[in-house]
């Protein structure tokens, strides 16, 4: 018998799936963007009442500033997304054009992991997926935080499609 936590993670080509961001990077971005708003109204209703000097208000400034910011990741957590229905693979990406890539052009899928130092000792790395064709020309390109590259669903949706991965590593000591 299988359990729920099994059948979420099985992938069936018929309905296909959709990877999003993380729902907690949603709420970050949220969240900051409410309170640096409501930070900036503070100051401005400060200003009004002439309880600050011109000078203090323009740090409210840099709290719009950030809501501004907050924003644009709330809009990118909306739009980014990878999607496999009816034997394509889309890319819809928050900036710039949505990319398609059907099963049959797809050669291989390649995940790039790359190590480096920080300032401080620690290691860090950066993840991308390259979706290639058979002239090994890219079709998509993923800027990925680990959320699709351990995806199972997505991982089986290749090995369905037989699609050839390949994880490179790469190292800057």
């Amino acid at each position: 018998m299988k359990s729920k936590v099994s059948k979420q993670n099985e992938f069936d080509p018929k309905l296909g799936f959709e990877i999003k961001n993380p729902v907690w990077a949603f709420w970050v971005c949220l969240l900051a963007m409410i309170g640096c708003l409501v930070t900036y109204f503070v100051f401005l209703f400060l200003k009004t009442r002439n309880v600050i000097a011109t000078d203090t208000f323009y740090i409210g400034y840099i709290f719009l500033v950030l809501s501004l910011l907050s924003a644009v990741g709330v809009y990118a957590w909306v739009c980014e997304k990878l999607t496999y229905s009816n034997g394509d693979y889309k890319y819809y990406r928050a900036f710039g054009k949505n990319r398609i890539a059907p099963v049959e052009e797809i050669g291989l899928v390649k995940v790039l992991i790359f190590y480096y130092h920080i300032k401080y000792g620690g290691i860090r790395s950066k993840i991308r997926i390259f979706f290639y064709d058979n002239s090994k020309n890219i079709i998509i390109k993923i800027i990925d935080d680990g959320t699709l590259s351990e995806n199972e669903i997505f991982l089986k949706s290749l090995k369905y499609n037989r699609i050839k991965i390949i994880r490179e590593e790469k190292y800057d000591y």
